[in-house]
């Protein structure tokens, strides 16, 4: 039962990182905006997950190796740490103590959300690195990091215990659609503010045991929040987005075509290589069911101003980024490619921050949008 339970977890997290790690399929013809280089952060880092810019236009980001947030000045060159990283956390532990940010949030006025994915709880602490509050959301829904975020301090996440096996590990759940919940720091409650789609199944094995799992590649659901606490939801099966408005109303956006590319068997081969480098069993015989074909988009993010970011699976390894642009109104707007080499990192308030690859470690690029 571990052993099948174990399967069905592991399939739940494979789309992203095979999708990020394989040749896919690209979006409808379009005409592509490029990224121009404007300046460079003194220094290497390790991988630089998450970037935010603060109110005087210095920015806070992860150094992903050291597990330490750090604040770049692009203006003096000067980078210096926020906050203190701990190898192990008492219950006590004061906001400006982390043991493994995984997550920046820029939430209202000079107030930073570092979450924590070790200690699975969120610290707020001022852009001056002062300490101000820890909040703890109820596991409802499962016991993961939060990692959305509205102005009024609510977080936001899916329930995917839904497809766990709710309250009962080990028993089957088919449904056809997950929610997701609000959720208010320190208190034991949520509601439901709109439904993801549920993935698309097929059979895996391990060993001797059959279990129905996600496919892999197949398309799946997005989601993310504005300060006012609008949210839309990135349908991976349309490729479209839906707007929630703060009142509760609803507006479904228009679906864009994109061109379907057939997932191949070096797609699956390649997969199956990282899963035996990541720790799978080589011992015993695995499989896992794959889509027909590669999805949309693979990873998404939230701009202040409205727009949502759908980043589009890669070419190749080594290809660049591309990501589709989408207004509030739920329309395509543009598309951006990063120059090869660059990660997306974060925004500011009109450029955007890249990680680009310098050896073993990563440089903090500031670039503008090419007209």
């Amino acid at each position: 039962m571990l052993a099948r339970r174990s399967l069905m977890l592991v399939s739940l997290g494979l789309a992203a990182c095979a999708a990020a790690a394989s040749d896919a399929a690209p979006a409808a013809a379009d005409a592509v905006q490029a990224l121009v280089e404007m300046q460079v952060l003194p220094g290497t880092f390790g991988t630089i997950p998450s970037a935010v810019e603060l109110t005087d236009g210095r920015v806070a980001f992860i150094d992903g190796k050291a597990k330490l947030v750090k604040v770049g000045d692009f203006a003096t060159g000067t980078v210096t740490d926020l906050g203190r990283r701990a190898d192990s956390l008492p219950a006590n532990a004061p906001p400006d103590l982390y043991k493994f940010p995984g997550v920046l949030v820029h939430l209202a006025a000079d107030t930073l959300a570092i979450v924590d994915f070790a200690a699975t709880r969120t610290t707020l602490v001022g852009e001056d690195g002062s300490p101000r509050a820890i909040h703890i959301f109820a596991p409802i829904g499962g016991n993961t990091p939060v990692l959305h975020y509205d102005h009024q301090g609510n977080g936001y996440r899916i329930d995917y215990q839904a497809i766990l096996g709710g309250n009962e590990p080990g028993t089957p759940i088919r449904p056809d659609s997950m929610a997701i919940l609000r959720i208010k720091p320190l208190m034991g409650n949520a509601d439901t503010v709109g439904f993801f789609g549920a993935p698309t199944y097929g059979d895996a094995r391990f060993g001797d045991a059959i279990q129905q799992v996600a496919q892999i590649f197949s398309p799946n659901d997005f989601f993310g929040v504005l300060p006012d606490g609008s949210l839309w939801v990135a349908r991976g099966r349309f490729n479209r987005i839906d707007w929630r408005a703060p009142d509760g109303t609803w507006t479904v956006g228009k679906p864009r075509p994109y061109t379907k590319v057939k997932v191949t068997a070096a797609d699956k081969a390649r997969v199956m290589e990282q899963l035996a480098a990541r720790g799978m069993p080589t011992t015993v015989k695995v499989s896992f069911p794959f889509a027909e074909n590669r999805p949309p988009f693979e990873l998404s993010h939230t701009r202040a101003d409205g727009t949502i970011w759908l980043q589009r699976p890669r070419t190749g390894e080594t290809a660049a980024y591309v990501f589709d642009i989408w207004g509030r109104d739920g329309a395509w707007q543009r598309a951006v490619t990063f120059p090869e080499g660059v990660s997306f990192a974060g925004f500011g308030k009109t450029e955007i921050y890249g990680a680009r690859k310098k050896g073993d470690e990563r440089e903090l690029v500031k670039f503008a949008i090419k007209p």
